[in-house]
């Protein structure tokens, strides 16, 4: 008869992976929707800072509120890129759009559109803002070279 090895215990996760899984949570519940493989029951709402989720033990609520701080932050800063990127734009127009024909899409249009592309993308906002950026300082080149030549 052959013996068999005894059960393998799972190994238990510490506190510091515990306060991270929450973190994690935190970050994850500030989003607005719902996952698309679940159905949304009857009367969700989507979580807010004053109210964290009702499994969260007491002792690991400020982990959840940090992560929760910690999305409003990027989503407030990506928020202000896209003001500051139209701003800039607005700014540039004219010039930007100095040569566009009727009918075809605009050089600034073009370039805001380029950017919510890559904002939404698997690449993210930060990289979309440097992106813009790059663009903006050529255009600001163009605009110098313009002046320069006597062309505006």
């Amino acid at each position: 008869m052959k013996r068999r090895p005894p059960p393998r215990r799972q190994r238990q996760p510490d506190d510091g992976e515990i306060a991270a899984a929450w973190i994690r949570r935190g970050i994850n519940d500030l989003d607005d929707s719902y996952p698309s493989e679940a159905r949304r029951p009857l009367g969700w709402v989507a979580p807010s800072r004053d109210r964290p989720p009702p499994e969260c033990p007491r002792h690991l609520v400020r982990h959840w509120l940090t992560g929760w701080d910690l999305r409003a932050a990027v989503r407030q800063r990506w928020d202000d890129q896209a003001a500051q990127m139209e701003a800039q734009l607005d700014k540039a127009r004219r010039f930007l759009d100095r040569h566009s024909e009727p009918g075809k899409l605009t050089r600034s249009s073009a370039i805001a559109l380029h950017f919510h592309v890559l904002a939404t993308g698997e690449r993210g906002p930060d990289y979309a803002w440097t992106w813009f950026q790059a663009r903006m300082a050529d255009a600001r080149d163009e605009y110098r070279d313009a002046q320069a030549e006597g062309l505006l």
